[in-house]
């Protein structure tokens, strides 16, 4: 309707401005004396111009809007001063905002304001309630993290005996300290400039165990702590051979410790004229090592191999046998070039050097001036000044690695025993033979009342809560075989797992500063991906007819001054 009136208005001022024209011409014509040329020419342009502005004046045009935004207030979001446009929407985790539309969630925000072309969202982040995909692009305005764990890596279930690590970052500077359930400080260190850290300790017998993680500021005053779950599973220890060209130290501590971790070692002693040490000798078969998880075998005992051990050994460790070369002083030529066709290729002189382990352990050691020489080892442990003490590379299905420490035992014989057994637990489970996977454990951390995401799930399972509660996660299909549940938990504390399997479910409150930390990168992940949503489209509104009336106000003045003019 509004179209037609505004195409027959501008018919009929067409009409009138030629009509106009027409009457100018006609007096012009019938005048007895003429005006000059340049008044009725001036006459007869204000007219079409005149007709040209009156259009506009009663329909002025259409002019465009920018779409505006709408701001998602979080958990965090401060009041400020919002720019003209701006829709303001509080989540039910944000606190008291003037001007603010209470939503229950962002899908129904985003589906009550269509609207707003960009989106802004302001505070902590998006809940996990709230993670879903943007319908337009977006922005984040995080608030300032928190002091406390912003990032943590929890140990996944381990063997008895084994070494577990527990790696993080932290808002701010400090210590952090890992206490056991009997109330000890196991390990501790400070903070780097980048707030990340790492701990360790060992884990001695199968069972559950909560330890506790501290984060303490400069003052030494407690800012976070949370519980940390250990599981040690009861599994099948590693079957070792361990080949020496003579008897030392090393071996009788390395034996001593695998029998009290329950590790099926076998040590072969052979000092040459027929003479054998230890256990009854294992002939080195391709047959004989496929029952063997790892070999760990010395340069001299090395030399003294026959042809066939050696083929037989780099046969077996293609096929999946992890191998340790430790060194007992500098290398013959021919051992090093063995070693090097078996994958592992060293430099140095082979000099025995002092070193110390970084952590409590401040006891002087010694190791052989020997390295990995290739760029392509992988350092497993390392001293004081960050060298690395070992290091391995695949070779096949299987790894070989380079031990160059001399006197380990020294640990164990100043009663560090527990470091002693974390070096030799580390070394065991990275070169050995892979067992079967550990099951279900859960991937990060576990909260009360937020989804948990299970892995390692291998067909239907059911969880235990433990109230005695049995509830069946929903597996992910699309996950593959090894596959993915998810699990909403609804009681704190251990799980148990059809296959055996426990996990630990952290009360909702705790460490906050984590939940913090995993909304907001929820939200740049969202925000990121929203960059390619494309922006609402420019809206039009009517636009102000007074310049176009002044306008027009102007012409017709100077329109009735100069018909004045003429008519004097």
């Amino acid at each position: 309707m509004s179209g037609s009136l505004e195409l027959w208005t501008a018919i009929l001022i067409a009409i009138v401005t030629i009509g106009g024209i027409a009457r100018t011409v006609l007096r012009r014509r019938s005048a007895d004396v003429r005006g000059p040329a340049w008044r009725f020419a001036a006459l007869i342009a204000l007219q079409i111009l005149g007709g040209a502005l009156l259009h506009p004046t009663l329909f002025p045009p259409s002019v465009a809007t920018p779409p505006g935004r709408l701001v998602v207030a979080t958990h965090g979001a401060k009041p400020a001063l919002r720019a003209s446009g701006d829709v303001l929407v509080a989540l039910p985790e944000a606190g008291p905002l003037p001007g603010a539309v209470r939503a229950p969630d962002l899908g129904s925000a985003l589906r009550l304001y269509p609207e707003p072309g960009r989106l802004r969202i302001e505070g902590d982040g998006l809940t996990p309630r709230d993670q879903i995909p943007l319908d337009r692009p977006a922005e984040f305005a995080p608030s300032p993290a928190p002091r406390g764990l912003i990032a943590l890596t929890p140990p996944k279930p381990l063997a008895p005996g084994g070494c577990f690590t527990v790696a993080g970052q932290v808002g701010g500077g400090g210590g952090v300290e890992l206490i056991d359930p009997a109330g000890a400080v196991v390990d501790q260190a400070a903070v780097a400039a980048d707030g990340r850290f790492q701990l360790s300790a060992a884990a001695r017998a199968p069972g559950l165990a909560l330890f506790d993680l501290r984060l303490k500021d400069a003052a030494g005053r407690t800012v976070e702590q949370i519980e940390i779950p250990i599981e040690t599973r009861a599994q099948r220890q590693p079957r070792v051979l361990v080949l020496a060209g003579a008897p030392s130290a090393e071996t009788k501590y390395l034996r001593r410790w695998a029998q009290d971790a329950g590790i099926a070692l076998n040590l072969d002693i052979d000092v040459g004229a027929g003479v054998a040490l230890g256990d009854p000798p294992i002939p080195i078969t391709r047959a004989t090592l496929a029952e063997i998880d790892l070999v760990v075998v010395d340069d001299r005992r090395w030399e003294s191999l026959s042809p066939g051990a050696r083929t037989a050994l780099a046969a077996a460790t293609g096929e999946g046998l992890g191998l340790l070369l430790r060194p007992t002083g500098p290398l013959s030529a021919a051992t090093r070039r063995d070693w090097t066709n078996m994958g592992m290729a060293t430099s140095g002189d082979g000099e025995v050097h002092a070193f110390r382990l970084d952590g409590p352990t401040n006891l002087e050691l010694s190791r052989y001036d020997l390295a990995q020489a290739g760029r392509d080892g992988v350092p497993m442990i390392r001293d004081k000044a960050g060298a690395p003490l070992a290091a391995w590379r695949p070779r096949g299905q299987g790894r070989v690695g380079l031990w160059i420490v001399v006197d380990s035992y020294g640990l164990a014989l100043a009663g560090h025993t527990d470091r002693y057994g974390e070096m030799w637990s580390e070394l065991f489970s990275i070169l050995a033979r892979p067992s079967d996977g550990p099951g279900v454990w859960v991937d990060g951390i576990a909260r009360l009342g937020q989804r948990a995401t299970l892995r390692g799930v291998r067909g239907p399972i059911r969880v235990v809560d433990p109230d005695g509660v049995e509830s069946r996660p929903v597996v992910d299909p699309a996950a593959g075989p090894a596959a993915r549940a998810a699990y909403w938990p609804r009681r704190a504390g251990w799980h148990r797992v059809s296959d055996g399997a426990r996990f630990y479910v952290h009360p909702a409150d705790a460490a906050p500063s984590l939940a913090w930390a995993a909304d907001r990168q929820a939200t740049l992940d969202a925000v990121a991906a929203s960059v390619t949503r494309g922006a609402r489209a420019i809206r039009t509104a009517p636009g102000s007819s007074w310049p176009w009336a002044a306008g027009l106000l102007a012409v017709l003045g100077l329109l009735w001054w100069l018909e004045r003019r003429s008519r004097s």
